[in-house]
């Protein structure tokens, strides 16, 4: 009998040290609306480790207030209760410390910036809920080596994961119909990309300065491809541009040093200035009719002679 009995309390140890227990209401600012609670901050910022609570004074948690743990730089790690479906912009911003989060499922809204400059956070997991990644969301997660995107995605906003300089591939799901500014541009670990046939535009500088980008294959769907579009891609060897794109932009491929031969396609009918400037290994491409317009100084710094 006293032999199952210490089983039983081993047990039940083991079972108490594995729960996680919840940060109690009094460490955090919050505000009552309605029968919601929405958490603004943290009374004491020194803490390291944060559950946040389901419940306080009887009330559901529902939202995580803008700037609501903004440079709590002792913040290693937070959970987020079920509750919660909405994050506001730069709720976490700058917690230098944090190293991974879980957005849960009920999340349907994360607020811009509410990541940006956790150079700490090596992980996160992004509810299937999430319709769409908000500007500078992950803006300078400098440790981030990897991210999925999930499928409900349908747009990724400006600059949502620019300076994620760990960051060495993407994969795009197939829901996602736009890519604003400069939403990868500083991701100098990037190597590969896989971009949708959803995707209609490559907007301004969405791939500037991935120095470590090898290859891209930009799908037939693509008709524009914006200025800056793959400025500074240096170890970019290679490029078919797709036949429904009818100009290329001022500095798309500027910078891009490996670049040693184009694709372009006869729906082409402009090449604007300084597009493939400083392609200093881009020596011959072949200009279809159909380019009507060559600016002065699109080929300038490479080897290609103009007639």
């Amino acid at each position: 009998m006293k032999k199952f009995s210490l089983v039983a309390v081993l047990v039940l140890l083991i079972v108490l040290v594995g729960c996680t227990k919840e940060t109690p209401a009094e460490c955090f600012d919050y505000e009552i609306e309605g029968n919601h609670i929405i958490i603004t901050g943290l009374v004491k910022t020194d803490l390291e480790k944060i559950v946040i609570p389901e419940c306080i004074e009887g009330s559901f948690v529902t939202e995580i207030a803008e700037y609501a743990f903004y440079d709590c730089t002792s913040l290693t790690s937070i959970t987020i209760p079920d509750s919660v479906t909405r994050i506001g912009s730069r709720a976490f911003k700058d917690c230098k410390n944090l190293m991974s989060i879980s957005i849960p499922e009920s999340v349907i809204n994360i607020g811009s910036d509410v990541f940006a400059g956790c150079t700490s956070l090596t992980s996160v997991a992004i509810s299937n809920s999430v319709e769409y990644i908000s500007s500078y969301a992950f803006a300078n997660c400098t440790s981030l080596s990897s991210i999925t995107i999930p499928d409900n995605v349908t747009a990724i906003m400006d600059s949502a994961f620019s300076g994620c300089t760990s960051l060495t591939s993407i994969t795009i799901p197939d829901n996602v119909t736009t890519i604003m500014d400069s939403v990868f541009s500083g991701c100098t670990s990037l190597t590969s990309v896989i971009i949708p046939d959803s995707i209609t535009e490559i907007n301004y500088g969405v791939f500037g300065d991935c120095r470590s980008l090898t290859s891209v294959n930009i799908p037939g769907s693509v008709t524009k491809i914006g200025s800056f579009a793959f400025s500074g891609c240096a170890s970019l060897t290679s490029i078919t541009i797709p036949d429904g794109v009818t100009e290329i932009g001022s500095d798309v491929f500027a910078g891009c040093t490996s670049l040693t031969s184009v694709a372009i396609p006869n729906s082409v009918k402009r090449i604007e200035s300084y597009a493939f400037y400083d392609c200093t290994n881009l020596t011959n491409v072949t200009i279809p009719d159909s380019v009507k317009y060559i600016a002065p100084t699109a080929f300038e710094g490479t080897g290609v002679k103009l007639p």
